[in-house]
C-alpha cells in the first residue's frame, strides 16, 4: 500500500516529536503493508526551513526498514494560496494536498481553488469526512466536479473518529467522492495507521469486493508517487 497522508517527521507538527517516534512509526507502517509514504507535516514557516534537513534523517531510517518516504505537505487552503509559487508537491507531482479547516464551504472556495489548478496544481482535498457534514454534499459534488480528488482518513473508515464521521465516510464512498484512502497518522496512541482494520470494514461493506480498496489504497497512489502522465486517478463507487 502507499500512504499518501503520513505525519512522519519529527519535531514539525503535532505528529512524532521525537525521532524515536519517527522510527518506531515507520516500523508499524511496515507491519501494516505499506511500501511507500509520502511526508505530509502541517505546513508552518518554521516546517519550511527545517524541512530539508527533517526529511533527509526520516527517509534514511525509512531506508533501513524498507520503505521508500517522499515529500510531501499538508496546507490549509489560504496558505496554499500565499505560497502558491513554492508549494512542495506530493511526492514531486503536480498534486497537493489541501484541508479546508473552518468547516464552512463557502462559495469563495470555488474560487481559491481555480485559481490552485490555474498554477497548475491537482488539488486533493483532505478528509472532508472529518471536515464536514452530509449538508456539504452538495458543494463536495461541485468540488468534485471542478476536478478536486478526495481523500478519506483510514481511521474514519474504521469508525475512530466515531460512527457520525464514519457513516458520512461511507456515504462519500457511495458517491464516488474518494479516490485516496490514506492514515493521517501522527502517533503510536491514538493516530496510528488503521488500515489493515480500514480494510476489514471497506471489505464488509463491499460485498467483500477488495477491487476498489486497491484502488483507493495503491493503484491511485502510485499515479502520484510515479508521477505518471499516462495513467489517470480513477474514480470508484462503493457497491
Amino acid at each position: 500500500m502507499i500512504d499518501i497522508h503520513c505525519h512522519i517527521l519529527w519535531g514539525v507538527d503535532d505528529g512524532p516529536q521525537l525521532p524515536e517516534e519517527t522510527e518506531e512509526l515507520l516500523n508499524l507502517a511496515k507491519a501494516e503493508g505499506l511500501t511507500d509514504i509520502i511526508a505530509t507535516s502541517h505546513y508552518s514557516p518554521y516546517l519550511e526551513q527545517v524541512y530539508e534537513e527533517k526529511f533527509e534523517e526520516a527517509a534514511s531510517v525509512a531506508r533501513s526498514v524498507g520503505i521508500n518516504l517522499y515529500s510531501g505537505c499538508e496546507y490549509k487552503l489560504q496558505d496554499a494560496l500565499l505560497l502558491k509559487d513554492r508549494l512542495i508537491t506530493l511526492a514531486g507531482s503536480d498534486f497537493i494536498l489541501v484541508e479546508i479547516t473552518s468547516g464552512v464551504l463557502g462559495d469563495f472556495v470555488y474560487n481559491q481553488v481555480y485559481d490552485l489548478e490555474l498554477a497548475g496544481y491537482q488539488v486533493i482535498l483532505a478528509h472532508p469526512e472529518r471536515s464536514f457534514t452530509p449538508a456539504d454534499l452538495p458543494k463536495l459534488r461541485k468540488l468534485g466536479d471542478m476536478g478536486v480528488y478526495f481523500q478519506i482518513t483510514a481511521g474514519s473508515i474504521a469508525g475512530k473518529f466515531g460512527k457520525q464521521i464514519q457513516r458520512f465516510a461511507f456515504k462519500l464512498l457511495k458517491e464516488g467522492l474518494c479516490h485516496f484512502v490514506a492514515s493521517d497518522a501522527h502517533d503510536m496512541r491514538k493516530r496510528q495507521f488503521y488500515l489493515n482494520l480500514a480494510e476489514r470494514w471497506f471489505s464488509r461493506a463491499n460485498n467483500h469486493n477488495l477491487n476498489a480498496w486497491e484502488t483507493l489504497s495503491r493503484i491511485n497512489p502510485s499515479v502520484i508517487t510515479e508521477k505518471s502522465t499516462v495513467r489517470k486517478v480513477m474514480q470508484v463507487y462503493l457497491v
